[in-house]
């Protein structure tokens, strides 16, 4: 019997390996975020795998929990947090000529550009925005979600500081045309403008509903049902 199992458990072991190498190849960031350290990324703890032990990259997500935790009481997501510190590391877990990537509810990647409190926190914002929805996740148009990232990470690349009433680096009507614009093809590739947009429309409903209780009523009514156009 214990030779037989031990048969057994190399067959599956060997299937369990083969599955893993086709995922690796046809998807490398859901293989990477299953294994990191198959990928050379050092545990790091609390979630977080890195290309290197640096403290600064715990740091890192230490903030943007902190701004997390600012906008909606704490941070409810558990999320992977997988960090690169060169472009080699960051193609080779998947990611392309973005600074972060989020993935649903459970990991995000940051790139050597996006190794910093801002595009963590805005990566987080999304995880944390879907982990608070659950099934209605999908409910959410991109140019809200993507705009509440912005406004959440205080990105000053799309927004004004908080000090100031408006925030929006262009007039309201001009960026209110986001949200009837298809997300995917609002502007060329590298255009981030319609971050910008979204931003100055996201930050303007927020401010005039009451702040970031407007968001949590948001999450309350679509989480019952209604309708995101009812609402927004």
């Amino acid at each position: 019997m214990r030779g037989r199992r031990w048969i057994i458990a190399g067959v599956a072991a060997g299937l369990l390996g083969l599955a893993i190498g086709a995922t690796a190849l046809a998807a490398p960031s859901i293989a990477a975020i299953a294994c990191p350290q198959c990928y050379g990324l050092s545990d790091l703890g609390g979630g977080i795998y890195a290309e290197q032990d640096d403290d600064r990259f715990r740091e890192i997500v230490a903030a943007a929990d902190r701004r997390i935790g600012g906008f909606y009481g704490e941070r409810t997501s558990d999320a992977r947090v997988l960090i690169c510190a060169t472009k080699d590391c960051y193609s080779g877990i998947g990611g392309g000529g973005e600074k972060g990537r989020a993935f649903g509810r459970w990991a995000l990647m940051l790139s050597p550009d996006g190794a910093n409190e801002t595009i963590a926190t805005h990566e987080l914002a999304h995880l944390e925005l879907h982990k608070r929805l659950g099934s209605a996740y999908d409910t959410v148009p991109d140019w809200f979600d993507e705009g509440l990232a912005v406004l959440i990470s205080e990105d000053v690349r799309y927004l004004k500081p908080a000090t100031e009433s408006d925030r929006c680096l262009v007039p309201h009507a001009e960026a209110a045309r986001i949200t009837g614009a298809d997300w995917d093809t609002a502007g060329p590739p590298g255009d981030d403008r319609k971050y910008l947009l979204a931003g100055c429309v996201v930050s303007r409903w927020v401010s005039e509903h009451g702040g970031p209780s407007a968001v949590h009523t948001l999450i309350s009514e679509l989480r019952e049902g209604k309708p995101f156009s009812e609402i927004v």
